[in-house]
């Protein structure tokens, strides 16, 4: 290889490298913006929270949440197997930490649900619906939740805290 080679090989390689690193920090940066516009924290006494939370909770009285916590602590989950799809335009979780006085809030678009949702399923809030670590059939899919409509997805209130989730 001739010296001239040699120099027109360094700089594409080279080349490659500066444009691959530029769309690193082009996608590094990106998902910074996106998620500080979607992602909310705020510190908050507990009498606003929950009267905040009880707003919210108000939209959807005497709605079943698609993932209900029984008495025993372990999750329930109630399909509608038969209801229509619909798709999924945003899905919000409010969370308080009592212990910490601190509320987040996430809304996020449908698509972001859709692309998060890998192969189908989604995993919400660490919850296992199966005692023998198989719990691929009972996750909560989005199927379940475009089948489950509009509305609330869990309420949950344990450990000093409180979830709140719903789609629309």
């Amino acid at each position: 290889m001739n010296q001239r080679t040699r120099k027109t090989w360094v700089s594409i390689v080279i080349a490659a490298l500066i444009i691959s690193g530029l769309v690193v920090v082009g996608f590094v940066g990106g998902a910074y913006v996106f998620l500080r516009s979607h992602l909310h924290g705020e510190d908050i006494e507990p009498a606003q929270a929950n009267a905040q939370i009880a707003e919210i909770r108000q939209r959807f009285t005497g709605a079943t949440p698609l993932i209900e916590i029984a008495s025993d602590g372990q999750p329930v989950l109630h399909r509608n197997a038969t209801g229509e799809r619909r798709p999924i335009k945003a899905f919000h979780v409010v969370q308080y930490n009592e212990r910490a006085g601190h509320m987040s809030r996430i809304d996020l678009p449908g698509w972001v649900v859709r692309a998060a949702s890998a192969g189908g399923r989604i995993r919400l809030a660490n919850l296992g619906f199966s005692s023998d670590g198989d719990d691929d059939q009972e996750r909560v899919t989005l199927e379940d939740l475009e089948r489950h409509g509009p509305g609330l997805v869990l309420d949950v209130a344990r450990r000093g805290g409180r979830v709140l989730a719903w789609t629309e």
